[in-house]
């Protein structure tokens, strides 16, 4: 079974490349490239007064020589707003307007406002307007320390890193790099694969608005339909704080997918955002499309 963390990408657009990993279920060559995307739509409040509508187009190349993975992705990135910044998850930064954001929070957070925190910022009428652009890339390279089996989980560590290319007023990036490590491990259950993944990422900070270092999780089971071309998936995931006074992100999540021929794969899902950092509603699409050659 060949599984790959979703973490990198963070709560918002990272559950249909997940969905599509874990199909990918055909034994892998020796060497094999692959290109991996998915195409994610989101909305949500965040914590503004003004809701933030996406839609995320990540495109990547995945290269695996033995146990080791290397791969890449870019972002295509259009939004309502510019409030919601893109990193390793999706950040509720307020873009030019961090310093304001920092403000406001601190300002509730000392007249002991509890519950929902809701950021009121200049409406983009006033000249900041919804507007599309590439996002930062991401680089990850993995390697399996632990090969699966039937009676043993499979484990997989992984380093990544995110380059500051886009322009963190569009919201398109936040400006800065980000680094994180993780693992990922998974066990076959009967017919099901119970996935958990985790990384630790040193968040790169705005020039008013500092990102708190943290951890981001997922904790997913992946169920073989009939023949095993189909599968449904269900997951849990999120981040620790990472914006002081706020909420941190919490996600559900339902992916349904079917493995093609030669390890291509497809899925669509769904997410629900449980706290207010998340969005409030995801829907998405994600593949992996070979062939894999040796």
């Amino acid at each position: 079974m060949v599984t790959r963390g979703c973490v990198s990408r963070g709560v918002g657009y990272g559950l249909g490349l997940l969905a599509a990993g874990y199909l990918a279920a055909a034994p892998a060559s020796a060497q094999s490239l692959t290109y991996t995307g998915s195409l994610q739509g989101s909305s949500g409040d965040y914590i503004f007064t003004e809701r933030t509508t996406g839609i995320y187009l990540v495109n990547g190349v995945e290269l695996a020589a033995g146990r080791l993975t290397v791969s890449a992705s870019l972002p295509v990135i259009g939004q309502s707003t510019p409030w919601v910044s893109q990193g390793p998850v999706l950040v509720p930064s307020g873009g030019r307007y961090s310093g304001e954001v920092v403000r406001q929070v601190d300002q509730m957070r000392r007249a002991g406002r509890m519950g929902r925190t809701m950021v009121a910022l200049p409406p983009v009428e006033q000249g900041v307007g919804s507007s599309f652009g590439v996002g930062d890339p991401l680089v990850r390279a993995e390697v399996e320390v632990v090969a699966g089996t039937s009676s043993r989980p499979s484990v997989r560590v992984s380093a990544s890193a995110k380059a500051p290319l886009a322009d963190p007023d569009d919201g398109f990036g936040t400006g800065a790099w980000d680094y994180g490590v993780g693992a990922a491990v998974t066990t076959r259950v009967g017919r099901g694969t119970v996935l958990a993944d985790l990384a630790y990422w040193r968040m790169g900070d705005l020039p008013d608005l500092e990102l708190r270092d943290g951890a981001g999780y997922s904790l997913g089971y992946g169920h073989l339909l009939g023949s095993g071309r189909w599968s449904l998936l269900g997951s849990v995931s999120g981040w620790t704080t990472i914006i002081d006074g706020a909420q941190p992100p919490l996600q559900l999540g339902v992916g349904l997918g079917r493995l093609l021929a030669r390890g291509r794969s497809v899925s669509v899902n769904l997410g629900v955002g449980l706290t207010e950092t998340a969005p409030d509603v995801s829907v998405g699409l994600g593949w992996r499309l070979g062939p894999r050659s040796g």
